[in-house]
Order: structure tokens, then C-alpha cells, then sequence
């Protein structure tokens, strides 16, 4: 099932990105865009609306969690669907990403189930707002 929702996917590690791009993918997703840091993710936000946003959590030199609050912020931004990736589990840092607005925490490795899982999550909550 096709998917036309706008992704716009942050990760500043290259391989990381292609896997989570054909995760995508095999979700339905066909309008992916990649970007490699924090700061040029604010830039095409500002530019281009997208549905959803997956930001890796540990990026230099802005991290994931600066962008989220930069996102919630912006008038523009701030209602997006926000899924923050890290390798991070603990509920320390799930309470951190929750606060700061992400609308979830996904723990890396994951695979294109769990992650189909996450969207829908997402996308029954946006409904009901």
C-alpha cells in the first residue's frame, strides 16, 4: 500500500539513512527526504511541509532533541509529527523526548514492522486531535 505522506528523515550517519529509507519504503513511503544534520532539517522545514518527521537523537552539531524543540517552537512546525530515534531506552530518556515533544521514542536497531507500528500509532492520534 502506498503511502503519500512527506517524510523528511535526519540522521547524520549515511548507512543508517539508507536502511531506514528502504524501512520506508517498504512501509509505502515514497516521498522520503534525507537530511544529514539538525540545522538543514530546520531549513527544509521552513521550506517544505512535511507529515512526518524521524530525527536521530545523537547528532552533531545539533541534536536531535535541539531540532524537536526548535520544531515545537516555530508556529509553522509545531504540530508535526515528531518520532525521535535513539539507541537510548531507558525512561529517563524517553521521559526527555516525551516532555520536549516528541510525539514518540523509537529504539534503534528497529525494523520496518516496528516502525509501521509507530507511524500508525501516530497517525490515530493525529486524527483524534
Amino acid at each position: 500500500m502506498r503511502d503519500s505522506r512527506r517524510v523528511l528523515l535526519v540522521d547524520d550517519s549515511a548507512t543508517v539513512c539508507r536502511m531506514i529509507d528502504m524501512l520506508l519504503r517498504k512501509c509505502g513511503f515514497e516521498h522520503i527526504e534525507i537530511v544529514n544534520d539538525g540545522r538543514t532539517a530546520l531549513e527544509r522545514l521552513r521550506a517544505t511541509p512535511y507529515d512526518i518527521v524521524l530525527c536521530d537523537w545523537e547528532m552533531e552539531p545539533m541534536n536531535g532533541l535541539s531540532v524537536l524543540h526548535h520544531v515545537r517552537r516555530s508556529p509553522g512546525t509545531a504540530t508535526i509529527p515528531f518520532i525521535l530515534m535513539s539507541a537510548k531506552k531507558e525512561p529517563h530518556w524517553v521521559l526527555q523526548a516525551t516532555q520536549a515533544g516528541a510525539n514518540c521514542l523509537l529504539a534503534k536497531p528497529f525494523d520496518a514492522d516496528t516502525l509501521r507500528a509507530k507511524i500508525g500509532q501516530l497517525a490515530a492520534v493525529h486524527e483524534r486531535v
